[in-house]
């Protein structure tokens, strides 16, 4: 059917030219859908119901429609919807409207690919119905908003959608264009001048006023975006865009810390490296001046290898340059194992022809004076580990590690020792420590400690304590002390391995020794080797006895032929035994003899006091000062001079007057007298076993009581059993034991504990 030229409300009915035109994409409405009030019934009725009172129909401009849209009005112009529309005045290429200013074609819907968003990469979503009729508004249509891509077949369209559908979307490379802050400041320009506008006056408000900017009054009066309820959102929007902003300006701000970090590290870095290139060209000069002294040590050493009595101190020079000048680069890269290498050809001749025992100090003073260059006993600092436990600092003792041999140790290894061993093990006698003990002394502050270790344990300690087990005194040329005390200052922790023995070998020797065999040689020394408490039991019990027995049966006092021999074997032992014992020995065996010898002298009726006076110079003379200082040797002298002052006295009367002295009886009287004021002293000296015995050996000693071990033990206490006796032999007296800060002495069957005094009494009777 024919449309007319009107629009809608038109009166005009005359038909239109059909225009043939292609059915467009999709439509917001299907013409065969209108509804039945359109119908040409009632036409009239409608056509009057569009058209406003006091208004009259006016023809409306039509605008050429594309060739699809003309066939698709041709294919629609018989519809109900289309004749409806034609009676209310609109035809083809018009708009709708009473005035024409509505739509010409039908909306149209484009098809968005799946799964994008809006404008996602610079998709269009402007169809070609929007363009048509954005032109004929009059509106500019950007050149790339009309680009129209070529069609295909609808087949080819299907094809192509569903292909599509399933890929990703081609990513649109955008170029980047990069400007330098100086270029952006240079098209910025200057900034532009100040508007021209004059004087402004807000007319906005009930009174007018003047303001200096338009955007005061913007500020002042009220606008959409003022009201923080308007236009929600436009403001999350662009709160959206904000933050968005905000977190890129954020990334960029860290992303150019990154950067002038990276700037400064990488600065640093190149002067870094620009040092270490600098390092290493120096070092490189350095490790070429240490070569040519490396090659004129070879020279030498190729030199004195041809040379018959060549010496070592040829390479001293080569060596302190080496050390001196290259003190790093020895340490680093270990140069000692050059100067090894270049000594090892002369050490090994030399020590060929070198004896140890006669010439011990061979090659030391040399190698002293390399000591740093042979790295003779240097020890490596242990890394300071250190472990926090709750908070506190523990310094770790890092495991230990089995070093190797350095260079010099193992020629002292495979070269020195052999030689040693040899000449110890085949030359040298225990008997004659000398020059072993001179070899040791010369050479253990420079060996490494396995070496000299292994010189002690296997060379000279077994040769050592064989000697001391075969020692006799009848047999042996030498004294004990001559084979072990050379050797005691370097044992160490290895004294109790000869001493043991030698100790065993000291006893012995005192249990068989008799006075007829003189003074012990070198036995003093052995005072230092055993405890003090055991060296006087020993001469208690081993000793004493004998030299009482001595002086009681072979001894006699004779002014006119006086053999002196048994009394200078018992002062041999006064630096042996305890003061108090061998006071106590004189005044039980000496001085009662001699003073009974001096009281017969005094009652003679032609006695010389001059002969008198002079025979006691000559006795006291007689006793070295050590003794003399004795308190009981002093109180027998002064006994003697004592008797010589009373006969003095009693002049003619002496004969009948002068009593015959007792000491025994005399020293009794004043143990008496002294009983109360010695008991307040003893009593608080309790303190621990072993002290508690010393003092009861000190008590027994002031009564002139000698305090002897039995050798025996108390059967239910097991403690050993002493001797408490005035006798040199050790009979009678009386048996006791100390235990628990008390001695314990026999009371019928069973041993009870008694007071010190109770003890001396007992011992007296």
């Amino acid at each position: 059917m024919g449309f007319t030229k009107g629009g809608i409300g038109s009166t005009s009915s005359a038909p239109s030219e059909p225009v043939i035109a292609a059915p467009a994409p999709t439509k917001l409405a299907s013409t065969s859908e209108l509804p039945t009030a359109f119908g040409g019934n009632n036409a009239p009725r409608a056509q009057r119901s569009f058209l406003r009172s006091g208004t009259s129909s006016t023809s409306k401009p039509s605008t050429p429609l594309p060739a699809h849209e003309q066939a698709h009005f041709n294919k629609i112009g018989s519809t109900i919807g289309a004749q409806m529309l034609a009676k209310m005045g609109w035809q083809a290429g018009t708009g709708l409207g009473a005035t024409g200013e509505g739509i010409v074609i039908p909306i149209e819907s484009k098809l968005r690919p799946k799964k994008m968003g809006i404008a996602f990469k610079g998709y269009r979503e402007k169809t070609e119905q929007s363009k048509l009729e954005a032109r004929r508004r009059g509106e500019v249509v950007s050149d790339d908003e009309e680009e129209v891509r070529p069609r295909q077949s609808k087949k080819g369209d299907a094809k192509e959608k569903r292909s599509d559908a399933w890929k990703k979307p081609k990513k649109v490379k955008t170029k980047v264009e990069h400007k330098t802050y100086e270029q952006i400041v240079a098209e910025a320009g200057q900034e532009p001048a100040a508007s021209g506008i004059g004087q402004i006056i807000d007319a906005t408000g009930r009174t007018p006023r003047e303001v200096a900017s338009l955007a005061d009054i913007s500020l002042s009066s009220w606008t959409p975006s003022t009201d923080p309820t308007r236009i929600p959102e436009v403001r999350h929007n662009l709160r959206l865009i904000v933050d968005a902003c905000k977190n890129d300006l954020d990334g960029l701000a860290r992303e150019a810390k990154a950067l002038e970090e990276r700037k400064r590290f990488i600065t640093q870095e190149g002067i870094r490296l620009q040092k270490k290139v600098s390092d290493e060209a120096e070092l490189i000069a350095r490790l070429q001046q240490v070569k040519l002294v490396v090659d004129d040590i070879g020279a030498k050493a190729k030199e004195l290898a041809s040379v018959y009595e060549a010496t070592l101190d040829d390479f001293s020079p080569l060596f302190s340059t080496l050390l001196v000048q290259y003190h790093a680069e020895f340490d680093r890269y270990r140069l000692d194992e050059i100067v090894v290498a270049a000594i090892a050809p002369m050490v090994r001749r030399i020590v060929a022809q070198w004896n140890p025992l006669q010439d011990p100090p061979g090659l030391i003073t040399t190698f002293r004076t390399w000591k740093q260059a042979l790295k003779v006993n240097s020890v490596d600092k242990p890394p300071d580990t250190q472990i926090d436990i709750y908070g506190a600092r523990i310094v770790a003792t890092p495991p230990a590690i089995e070093k190797p041999m350095t260079p010099f140790e193992s020629l002292l290894w495979n070269v020195w020792l052999p030689k040693v061993r040899t000449c110890l093990n085949n030359e040298w006698s225990p008997e004659d420590p000398t020059p072993a003990v001179k070899l040791y002394e010369a050479w253990s502050t420079f060996l490494p400690p396995f070496v000299r270790d292994n010189i002690l344990d296997q060379l000279i300690l077994p040769k050592v304590s064989k000697a001391v087990a075969d020692w006799s005194l009848k047999r042996s040329t030498v004294s004990l002390h001559a084979l072990v005390f050379p050797w005691l200052p370097y044992l160490g922790l290895r004294i109790d391995y000869v001493l043991d023995d030698a100790q065993r070998k000291v006893k012995s020797l005192l249990r068989s020794w008799v006075p007829a065999d003189g003074a012990l040689k070198d036995l003093g020394g052995w005072m230092e080797v055993f405890d003090k408490g055991e060296w006087d039991a020993m001469l208690l019990k081993y000793v004493v006895p004998k030299l009482g027995s001595l002086l009681r049966d072979e001894f006699r006092v004779n002014p006119r032929n006086q053999n002196m021999e048994p009394l200078k074997q018992v002062l041999a032992w006064s630096t042996l035994l305890r003061g108090s014992v061998f006071s106590q020995l004189l005044e039980t065996e000496f001085f009662p003899k001699w003073l009974d010898v001096l009281h017969i002298w005094l009652i003679q009726p032609k006695v010389s006091f001059e002969e008198v006076a002079q025979w006691y110079s000559f006795w006291k003379s007689s006793f070295p000062d050590s003794v003399q200082s004795m308190p009981d040797v002093a109180r027998g002298f002064t006994r003697g001079l004592q008797l010589m002052n009373t006969a003095i006295e009693l002049g003619p009367d002496a004969p009948t007057m002068l009593k015959r002295p007792d000491l025994r009886a005399e020293q009794a009287i004043a143990n008496v007298s002294m009983k109360k004021s010695t008991a307040t002293k003893v009593a608080p000296a309790r303190i621990q076993e072993i002290t508690f015995r010393s003092i009861v050996e000190e008590f027994a000693a002031s009564h002139n009581l000698l305090f002897i071990p039995t050798g025996r033990a108390h059967e239910k206490s097991r403690m050993p059993l002493f001797r408490i006796s005035s006798n040199i032999g050790g009979k009678g007296g009386l048996l006791v034991y100390v235990q628990d800060d008390a001695v314990w002495a026999p009371d019928g069957d069973e041993y009870r504990a008694i007071t010190l005094e109770d003890m001396v009494l007992r011992a007296n009777k």
